[in-house]
């Protein structure tokens, strides 16, 4: 693969997957140059921002109308949220911070607009502020709901998106979603299993729409999980990601991209690692394992970049 003129601002909310609840998953993308984003997941908002803001993400927004930098990006900046699954690792920052949101689209497939208007925005966890199920009916956000494959607009951006089901567990999907703006790509991956212990073959699936868009070399960027050290039995997994398995996953995309010479097919493809789990303990954490062993295991020139909160990136 030939290296890629940078076309997206990924800028990093929250990274982790779970304990944290100032830092949990959400990531704001945008083509660059562009100050329309897209939040892939919302686990941390209003924290995550002012993180951001802190760092210097958002030096090319100034505050209007009497609000903060952070409620200037929320109201005017942040123009859709794509929720992977319903998960509170994943949405409770959209709840928390939706009395003080503007009108906006939760989009994502089916099954995950039903759990967040059902279980969620119903009045008995959260006041309605969607726009419809239990009334009183608040109307912030609007549901769109994504039919798997079909490319949709993401309103008030420049973007698109086609939504894939992913396999988390007997009671939920999850989603991919691959954006896309002005023929450049990048692929969102919501939390997933290893095909092989879900059974299911979802993320091969996914390989195969997305191994024509890297032979044309238009795929900027893989985000997709590392939430355990290999360590971790597959039987306690919860449909969750370890290196091995994450490479695993790799190589069956290398040889659908060149079965002759696959060592060499995702060469410098960005791979961007998010939702690592942290623990309690006191000895070693296991993002400092994780970092360690996809190193280790990275036999096919994979360019791993290990998400932390508050930056701001061009893919």
């Amino acid at each position: 693969m030939r290296s890629l003129k940078p076309q997206f601002t990924w800028i990093t909310l929250g990274v982790k997957g779970g304990l944290d609840e100032s830092n949990l998953n959400a990531h704001l993308v945008a083509p660059l140059g562009s100050t329309d984003y897209i939040s892939l997941d919302a686990g941390t908002l209003h924290a995550g921002l002012n993180v951001a803001i802190r760092n210097g993400c958002f030096s090319d927004i100034q505050p209007r109308e009497g609000l903060s930098t952070e409620g200037t990006v929320l109201h005017h900046h942040i123009k859709a949220f794509l929720i992977s699954h319903p998960y509170l690792d994943h949405c409770e920052g959209l709840v928390v911070v939706s009395p003080n949101n503007t009108k906006k689209p939760i989009m994502a497939i089916k099954d995950v607009i039903s759990d967040i208007e059902k279980h969620l925005f119903n009045w008995r966890i959260w006041p309605n502020f969607g726009n419809r199920g239990t009334p009183p009916v608040l109307g912030t956000y609007d549901y769109v709901i994504l039919e798997e494959g079909n490319k949709t607009r993401i309103t008030g951006t420049e973007m698109n998106v086609e939504a894939y089901p992913l396999a988390h567990g007997e009671y939920t999907d999850s989603t991919a979603f691959l954006i896309e703006s002005g023929g450049s790509y990048l692929l969102y991956m919501g939390d997933t299993g290893p095909d092989e212990v879900e059974k299911r073959t979802t993320t091969e699936d996914l390989w195969r729409r997305i191994a024509p868009i890297i032979k044309e070399n238009r795929l900027h960027g893989i985000f997709i999980e590392a939430s355990y050290p290999d360590e971790r039995p597959d039987d306690q997994l919860f449909s969750h990601l370890t290196p091995v398995w994450m490479l695993s996953a790799f190589k069956k995309l290398a040889v659908m991209i060149d079965p002759h010479n696959p060592e060499k097919a995702l060469e410098g493809l960005n791979v961007i690692i998010v939702h690592i789990k942290p623990d309690v303990s006191s000895a070693i954490t296991p993002r400092e394992i994780i970092e360690r062993q996809l190193h280790e295991h990275n036999d096919l020139g994979l360019n791993f970049i290990f998400a932390r909160q508050g930056m701001r990136y061009e893919l």
